[in-house]
């Protein structure tokens, strides 16, 4: 007989292993603490995507995987699961397995639209958690990209926002509504001071280089462009410094050329798999976040939690994540961003101290226990009305 209090979740989502990215994260390591929790995980996704230059080494996932059938509409970096034989062979899951929660993540996704349908239709309890804000979309996009985030939420009877600026932009949703923020493994990612000199020494970084680092998506919405041009502007300054980027992306391309012409100021690498990107941060001295904006910024949080201090724009999420001058710097524009680059780049005592303060934020308030904890009584409080 199952145990009464152990619930059955289908996490369903269009993002995940092999693919890297934030709400594949996200979904790895709720799957892997609900299962630690008792609970029945299973995540549902679209068949994997063909990967640029071979199969990525990833992790293994800590659950159960059902790849839906159907084809990837693939469009420039994006696969785009659009395939109606994939709502037919979610139907057909449903129908054989007992589910007491579909938790549908990331609201720009058809597959995830028609999985709360289906769902809810068998009378099932759903969820949907949002991961981006549309603040930060094209301005022409904006209305559009409303329009179909309400009527996909209108498909859950609850909603998790990863931010309260999240949470804003939801404001009229009919069902339950709850802000629970992306959580970080505070035991895998840790300071590692006894090896920091070896992974640096393996990067070719001098133990005098002051490491600007960023690891994440190689987009223009990350502000890649700008952190380029801040740091070579940092560089003329002080030739100390270095850049490390690490991640997918468009911009990999034109980061390559820049960096085969930086005499080694600029070093960009390969995509990390997610157990490699602690022991990554754990190289850089300054964490650069020139994210235009984000709903929360799980990036942000890995490199809080590996106790790295950090320069951010103060927008939206990142502003909920950072306390300014506590936990990190916060900028209100290009020409501040620089400068608190610059002041952190000088600053051995402030790196310290920040780093430290962030470390204890990060472990205080997003550990995955916490965070996976607050999202099953949320599913336990919609199940009961």
């Amino acid at each position: 007989m199952a145990d009464p209090g152990q619930l059955s979740i289908c996490i369903a989502t269009d993002a995940y292993l092999p693919s890297i990215g934030g709400v594949e994260n996200h979904v790895l390591h709720l799957a892997a603490e609900l299962r630690r929790l008792g609970h029945e995980a299973v995540v549902v996704t679209h068949p994997p995507p063909p990967m640029p230059n071979g199969a990525l080494s990833q992790v293994e996932s800590p659950a159960p995987v059902e790849r839906l059938a159907g084809r990837l509409f693939l469009f420039r970096e994006h696969d785009i699961a659009i395939d109606p034989r994939m709502v037919t062979s979610f139907r057909r899951l449903l129908e054989r397995s007992r589910f007491d929660i579909v938790h549908g993540q990331s609201e720009g996704s058809y597959l995830v639209y028609e999985a709360l349908a289906a769902a809810r239709y068998r009378g099932v309890t759903t969820v949907l958690t949002r991961h981006s804000m549309i603040r930060n979309k094209p301005a022409v996009a904006r209305p559009f990209l409303l329009f179909l985030t309400n009527l996909l939420a209108r498909r859950a009877d609850g909603l998790i926002a990863v931010s309260h600026s999240c949470a804003e932009e939801s404001a009229g949703f009919p069902g339950l509504m709850r802000v629970i923020p992306n959580g970080v493994d505070i035991d895998e990612f840790r300071p590692m001071p006894y090896g920091r000199e070896r992974l640096r020494a393996d990067l070719g970084l001098a133990p005098d280089d002051v490491v600007l680092g960023y690891a994440g998506r190689l987009h223009t919405t990350k502000g890649i462009p700008l952190l380029m041009e801040v740091f070579a502007e940092l560089h003329r300054e002080n030739a100390k410094l270095r850049l490390v980027l690490a991640g997918p992306g468009p911009l990999r391309a034109a980061i390559a050329e820049r960096a085969a012409a930086s005499s080694g100021a600029i070093r960009l690498l390969d995509p990390q798999p997610f157990d490699k990107i602690a022991a990554l941060l754990n190289t850089f001295d300054v964490f650069a976040f020139a994210s235009k904006g984000e709903a929360f910024g799980i990036s942000l949080l890995e490199a809080m939690a590996c106790g790295l201090p950090s320069v951010a724009f103060g927008r939206w999420g990142v502003k909920e994540l950072v306390a300014d001058g506590e936990t990190g710097l916060l900028a209100v524009g290009p020409a501040d961003f620089a400068m608190k680059l610059r002041r952190l780049a000088s600053d051995v005592a402030l790196r310290q101290r920040l780093g430290q303060e962030a470390r204890k934020s990060v472990a205080e308030r997003f550990s995955w226990p916490h965070i996976a904890a607050a999202t099953v009584d949320f599913y336990r409080e919609l199940m009961a009305r």
